[in-house]
Parts: C-alpha cells; sequence; structure tokens
C-alpha cells in the first residue's frame, strides 16, 4: 500500500465538498450580518472595510458591497490625509485585481477601479493602460476590458494613432474579436474623416478598410464579428437630411423628412410661406418623440383657391431645398421632392465593392449554403445598384429565408423595406397620390411610411401585416380611407375608416 496515492471515493469527495460549502455559507452569513449592523449603526471604519474585502475576495459580483466600500471611502476623504487616503486608494487597486484574476468579467470590479482613478488626485493612467494590455493578452475579445480601456484611454489621451494600431495588431492575432473591430469603427472616423467630401471617412481609408474586413470574412466564413463591421463600413456614408412631402390643409400642415430630426431643427431651418406670408407655429411630433420624421403644424392662415404655398429648407451643408406645393384636391396642396435610396459611395470604393462582389460569387460557388456570404453578396448588389439588382436581391433573400430560417422575420423586413424604396421612387416620379402595392412580394412591416404622410387613400390589403404595424399607422395623417383586409392583424383590432382620420376599435 505504500507510495500509492489514496483516491477518495465519490461519496468521500461529495462529503467533502458538502462540508467546504456549508463552511463558506457560514462564514457568508455571518459576515453579511455583521456588515448591515455596522451599516444600520452608522460604523463606517477600517473594520467594515476588512469584512467586505474578505467577501469580496471570494464573490466579487455582490455590487451592493461595492456601493458600501465607496460611501466609506468617500467619508474617509472629508476626514483623512491626502497621504493615508492614496494608500487606501492603492489598496483598493490591489482588491480589485485581485477581483479580476478571479473573475476578468466582473462588472462590480471594473467599476470599481474606474471610481477610484477618477477620486484619487494621482492616477497612473500608464499602469492602467498596461493592465489592459495583459488582461487581452489572455483574452483578447473580453469586452469588459476593452470597455476598460477606452475609459483609460479617454483620460490619459494618447496618440489615437497608436491605439489605431493596436486595434489592427489585436485583429491581425484573432479576427475573431468584435469588441477590437468595435473600438476600430469609432477611431476610424475621427482619424480619417473626408473633410472635403463632407462623407464619414476618407476614400482611401475606406477601401483599405473594406479590403481588411473582406480578409477577415474570407479567412472563417461562419465568424460573424468581420461581417457586422462590414456591414456598418457599407452603411458609412454621406447622409442629408432632405425634406421629402409637404401637405397643406386649411387645419394643419405636415412634413416629412427622410430621417428624423428635431423640433429645433425645424425651429432653424424651415419657412412655410402660403400666399408669401410667413407661416408660424408650434410644431408637434406625430409619434410624440423628440426626434421624429413627420411633423405637424395646426393653424388657422386662409387658404384659398390657387393659393402659392411653399416650404424653404435650409440644409446643414448651406445649400437650400426648395418645395412647391401644388393643388391636387380643393383646398388641400402637395409638394413632393426628388427622392433616392441609392449609398452615394465615391468612384474608388464602389470598385472596391465590384471587386469584392467578384470575390463573394467566387466562394458561394465553393460553398453555396453559406448564410453570410449570400447575405454579404445581397448587401453589395443592393449598395453597388438597387434598381438593376433588385429581382436577384428579393431572390437571394427568400434563399436567405429557407437557409436561415431563424432570422426568417429579418429578412422578410428587408423585403419589404427595399421592395418599398423600389416602389416609393416610381411613386413619386409618377406623382401618384394613392398608396397600394404595386410588388408581387407581400409586405411584413411598414417602413418608410411618412413619405405616403399625403395619401388619402391607402390599400394594405392581402399582406402579411400583423398588429405590430397599428402604431405606424399614425403617419397617414391625411388618410379618409384605409384597407387592412385578409392581414394578420390578431390582437382583435379592426379598421375603422372616418373622414380625415384612422381609428380603430376592438371586434
Amino acid at each position: 500500500m505504500h507510495g500509492r496515492i489514496k483516491v477518495r471515493t465519490s461519496e468521500e469527495e461529495k462529503a467533502k465538498k458538502e462540508k467546504e460549502r456549508q463552511e463558506k455559507l457560514k462564514f457568508f452569513k455571518h459576515a453579511m450580518q455583521k456588515i448591515q449592523s455596522k451599516r444600520k449603526e452608522g460604523e463606517e471604519d477600517d473594520e467594515q472595510l476588512g469584512i467586505i474585502e474578505k467577501v469580496l475576495l471570494a464573490n466579487p459580483d455582490i455590487y451592493t458591497l461595492w456601493n458600501i466600500r465607496r460611501d466609506i471611502l468617500s467619508s474617509f476623504k472629508k476626514i483623512k490625509s491626502e497621504e493615508e487616503m492614496v494608500k487606501l486608494y492603492d489598496s483598493e487597486l490591489c482588491l480589485t485585481e485581485y477581483c479580476l484574476k478571479v473573475n476578468p468579467k466582473s462588472y462590480c470590479a471594473w467599476h470599481q477601479r474606474e471610481w477610484v482613478l477618477v477620486n484619487r488626485s494621482d492616477p497612473n493612467w500608464k499602469k492602467e493602460l498596461d493592465l489592459c494590455n495583459t488582461y487581452l493578452k489572455i483574452d483578447e475579445r473580453n469586452f469588459h476590458t476593452w470597455d476598460y480601456r477606452r475609459f483609460v484611454i479617454g483620460q490619459c489621451k494618447p496618440p489615437l494613432q497608436d491605439e489605431f494600431d493596436y486595434t489592427t495588431e489585436k485583429l491581425y492575432d484573432n479576427f475573431s474579436n468584435y469588441s477590437a473591430w468595435h473600438y476600430r469603427s469609432k477611431m476610424l472616423v475621427e482619424l480619417y474623416p473626408d473633410l472635403e467630401g463632407g462623407r464619414p471617412i476618407q476614400d482611401s481609408h475606406h477601401k483599405h478598410e473594406l479590403k481588411m474586413v473582406q480578409s477577415a470574412a474570407f479567412t472563417d466564413p461562419d465568424d460573424t464579428s468581420a461581417w457586422f463591421y462590414q456591414r456598418w463600413l457599407l452603411g458609412a456614408v454621406k447622409v442629408t437630411i432632405k425634406l421629402v412631402a409637404c401637405t397643406v390643409t386649411p387645419s394643419k400642415v405636415t412634413l416629412a423628412w427622410s430621417k428624423s430630426v428635431s423640433k429645433e431643427y425645424l425651429n432653424n431651418k424651415i419657412q412655410l410661406y402660403i400666399d408669401d406670408e410667413c407661416v408660424n407655429g408650434e410644431w408637434e411630433s406625430c409619434t410624440g418623440y423628440e426626434y421624429d420624421d413627420l411633423w405637424i403644424l395646426k393653424h388657422s392662415h386662409k387658404i384659398l383657391t390657387k393659393s402659392h404655398i411653399k416650404v424653404e429648407h435650409i440644409m446643414n451643408n448651406n445649400g437650400k431645398q426648395l418645395i412647391v406645393c401644388n393643388e391636387c384636391q380643393p383646398l388641400v396642396y402637395i409638394g413632393k421632392s426628388e427622392i433616392t435610396f441609392q449609398n452615394q459611395y465615391s468612384k474608388p470604393v464602389v470598385e472596391e465593392l465590384n471587386d469584392q462582389l467578384d470575390s463573394c460569387r467566387q466562394l458561394l460557388a465553393l460553398e453555396p449554403d453559406n448564410r453570410w456570404t449570400l447575405l454579404t453578396t445581397t448587401v453589395f448588389l443592393h449598395c453597388i445598384d438597387p434598381k438593376s439588382h433588385h429581382l436577384e436581391v428579393i431572390d437571394n433573400l427568400q434563399r436567405l429565408k429557407k437557409l436561415d430560417s431563424q432570422r426568417a422575420g429579418y429578412y422578410n423586413d428587408l423585403i419589404s423595406m427595399w421592395s418599398i424604396e423600389q416602389q416609393l421612387q416610381n411613386d413619386y416620379n409618377e406623382n401618384i397620390e394613392k398608396f397600394y402595392i404595386r410588388f408581387g412580394e407581400k409586405l411584413t412591416s411598414l417602413p418608410h411610411l411618412q413619405y405616403y404622410s399625403f395619401c388619402q387613400t391607402v390599400d394594405l390589403s392581402n399582406q402579411e401585416l400583423t398588429s405590430r404595424i397599428l402604431p405606424t399607422l399614425i403617419k397617414l395623417q391625411h388618410c379618409k380611407i384605409l384597407d387592412l383586409s385578409n392581414n394578420k392583424l390578431t390582437s382583435g383590432w379592426v379598421p375603422r375608416i372616418t373622414i380625415g382620420t384612422v381609428n380603430f376599435e376592438r371586434k
């Protein structure tokens, strides 16, 4: 028997663990009772800090105990010297560092460390940056560490290019690092803004990032991090806020926008003239939010047949947009602008998108069921030329619904949005004043509804709309006839048509 390792039976091991658990539980209960008792009595002292520390060393995620420690340290700051507080803060940093070894993803410990550094007079930010480097070597995808790194960088403000290069280094170590991609996106816009063209990112760097993300995506087509960053890059284009439609009746004015704007924006950027007289008043959000894409102005200004009505919009690029409203029905004036949903990419970026589209097609030939490659191919087609590629885009989305059934709702909503965008441009060009679906795909959502706010007749029958769309119908401010028959409105509400508005009642 000598020299042999004694192996406990499973019963013995189980009993031993249970005994250890009971001892820990006994200590925890006793310590928490002591802490609560001292707190109730207002005893903020070193003993209280010591008891709390012992509990946190075993479980660093009890945020109440960290709150108590902050209260005690704040009280000490009023009565202790600067030298004594430095020692206490150093001790607190040591405690958080030990707790982070127990759990590197402890929200409480990271937050406590931030609090200590903000409150002490001599924070060592270089040491904190080194700490971040250490933890990101252990786990480069720990988003808690990345969040803390952003906090540290915000305080010590090292050269932004150094941080950008650091993300490049970490990404080449592991492309599957969503936090690094996200951090990179924040710096990219600051480092390389397009000051001349007004785009978020310089063309050369936009193109460079697209190349880099393509390498990452093709290294591991099933990893989502690079694909999401790529989608962000494709959306990093110049966005112009435009007034898209104005409707004027004897009782109210509605302005529809391409993007949500605030009341302050309207007050500073909009002038409405009826028969050369400026109309002022209080703008109201259609949905009640601070930012909205449809705003209402109730007025009592007299409108006549053949009145001259126009709206002037001072744009952010110092340009001026003018919409003249024409009388479409007696005392109902409607004005619309030219619209487009085509992303405005530079020529070098479009060339890069076409090259990457070819690469995606090649990868799809090898892996036809890879949903991320198929989705990216679809997005490229839509970004390059949504009109000429529309049928292929819709066909791809239908394929994706089968390949990735868990996200079928997302693909259905993309079909709805991109189909509506195609129809909208035709409706505005042809000056159509009735909204009805003119394409084969059934709608599951109602995007861009503010563009149709002037319509008096709206036919949404025979679609696949659910009750979630009902609140959005408030944007149909001038609707008199609404057809929602043969949809999936299961909440028990049915449309009741009244002149000038749409109300709902229960069955």
